[in-house]
């Protein structure tokens, strides 16, 4: 990779309680389909993927993310899946949540406004549990995963043989709940 360019996408980044709960139903659906559990250094939810993007531009996302006026909520993932055409499993929630919602649609606002275009996909919340999946997988969880989202950041991410190493770059407070 240039080192005048990096791989940039905003997302919801786990605190560790949270993230060793994702961790385990990783490495439980993994084996359920034979495929291989995300690191739980990677797990996450994607806001907005940004893609290759000059280094400059870090200083203009920061004043985007900065500008996000949402509140905190708890995002419940109840929904186990996979896309065969990816191989790949997936958790996310039966019922959007309509506060996730609205927080990826102010970044996107957000990132529109400052003329930064984004992968125009629509948008489909998830936390990517497992890769190489050669069987399928679909089921509720009998205890959602609680999600308490009080931020968001901004990360890179470096692709070598052994796949993908994100690192945050920084990181952004949503309004306490009910504030």
């Amino acid at each position: 990779m240039d080192r005048s360019t990096l791989r940039l996408f905003f997302a919801l980044w786990p605190a560790p309680q949270t993230r060793a709960a994702l961790a385990r139903l990783a490495e439980e659906v993994a084996r359920e389909t034979r495929g291989r559990a995300v690191a739980a250094d990677n797990l996450h939810i994607t806001l907005a993927f940004l893609g290759e993007r000059p280094v400059e531009l870090v200083a203009r996302l920061h004043d985007v993310a900065v500008a996000v006026d949402c509140s905190a909520f708890t995002l419940l993932l109840d929904d186990v899946g996979c896309w065969r055409k990816a191989a790949l499993a997936w958790l996310g929630a039966d019922t959007p949540s309509a506060e996730l919602l609205g927080l990826h649609r102010a970044l996107l606002h957000g990132l529109a406004g400052a003329g930064i275009a984004v992968d125009e996909r629509p948008y489909a919340p998830h936390v990517t549990l497992a890769r190489r999946t050669s069987t399928i997988v679909r089921r509720r969880l009998a205890r959602p995963i609680a999600w308490h989202v009080d931020g968001f950041a901004l990360l890179t991410s470096q692709l070598d043989r052994d796949g993908a190493r994100y690192r945050v770059l920084a990181t952004w407070s949503l309004r306490a709940a009910g504030g």
